[in-house]
């Protein structure tokens, strides 16, 4: 009788351990989120593409314009600054634009780029460069993480290389 009760209870104890197991992640998940949310843990702008500066209104979609990114010491990529036009559902077939990327009220670069209207076809990007501060480039798809174009959930994303002479200041 001893044996069987002591077998009842080494299952039962194994069982209930088993649950505490499975259970523990769910419980504990709420209190591993907001202790990362505290921690201030952000992807870092190389991969994001920095903060949105300002948004252009066209007919029907915007232009955001982010803040220019520098990498930092171990990152081997070159600064750039990153446009979006969104909603990816309301751009014309054809992007011709010239983009004030600084700020100053004056173009900066004149960007073309075709929007096929399957998502999975390929972009391709023309940058060209209206002063000395930003990079020009033809035909690019995904080059680097600075001179790139790509479809996202919200629109079509372009990242512009700042030239070295203003990557510096």
């Amino acid at each position: 009788m001893r044996k069987s009760f002591t077998a009842v209870l080494g299952y039962f104890a194994g069982g209930l351990t088993l649950l505490v197991a499975i259970l523990v992640p769910f419980v504990l998940m709420g209190f591993f989120s907001n202790a990362v949310a505290r921690a201030g843990l952000h992807v870092d702008e190389g991969y994001s593409g920095g903060v949105a500066a300002r948004t252009i209104a066209r007919d029907g979609y915007r232009i955001v314009v982010n803040q220019p990114v520098k990498p930092h010491l171990l990152q081997r990529m070159e600064p750039f600054v990153q446009v979006a036009w969104e909603p990816a559902s309301a751009l014309p077939a054809q992007i011709s634009e010239d983009v004030d990327l600084d700020g100053d009220g004056r173009p900066d670069v004149h960007l073309t780029f075709a929007v096929p209207a399957d998502a999975k076809e390929p972009l391709q990007v023309n940058v060209a460069s209206l002063n000395d501060n930003y990079q020009s480039f033809a035909g690019v798809e995904n080059e680097s993480y600075s001179r790139l174009v790509m479809r996202t959930d919200r629109g079509i994303m372009v990242r512009v290389p700042l030239s070295r002479k203003f990557s510096t200041r």
